[in-house]
């Protein structure tokens, strides 16, 4: 068994668990809205990262089975977030693409904006606001290898840049 974290690693752990719980209302907003769940948005976000991609290499990156994979993009499929396509070049191949509404669910930051949490991150400072993204960014780029299974993807940002 792992030594458990001390001191300041403890810390932050702690306040990371009490972050994802106060995000727990999100979850239901993205549900009402999409029709998923927050780990339906991560799928959705290693999909944008791919770009249109196999089945099979979706699976991979997510690090799903390929039946759950199928299972997620079936969900996926049914809530207009992302489609199924003929590969052009290998007729046996089906790939995957995220479709506006899925780029649409990356992209709403008004249901996080409504909730508790968003609150309380509106009501830090701006500068207080950069720290906490760049930390937040900083750890989950060096959590894991740079892939887009990881979980380690750039932000979603429309045409101009803006996240």
């Amino acid at each position: 068994m792992p030594d458990s974290p001390t001191g300041d690693a403890s810390r932050v752990l702690t306040a990371l668990l009490r972050a994802v719980i106060a995000a727990e209302p999100v979850e239901a907003a993205v549900y009402a809205k999409y029709g998923v769940r927050l780990a339906d948005l991560r799928a959705l976000r290693v999909l944008h990262d791919l770009g249109e991609a196999p089945i099979g290499q979706f699976a991979e990156a997510v690090e799903i089975p390929r039946s759950t994979a199928t299972i997620a993009v079936d969900r996926l499929e049914r809530n207009g977030l992302v489609e199924r396509v003929a590969d052009t070049a290998d007729r046996r191949l089906t790939r995957v693409r995220l479709m506006a509404r899925g780029l649409a669910a990356l992209r709403d930051c008004q249901l996080l904006a409504g909730s508790i949490i968003g609150r309380r991150v509106e009501a830090l400072a701006p500068e207080q606001q950069r720290q906490l993204a760049d930390l937040l960014e900083e750890v989950l780029d060096t959590a894991a290898p740079a892939s887009p299974a990881s979980g380690s993807v750039a932000p979603v940002t429309g045409d101009d840049g803006a996240a």
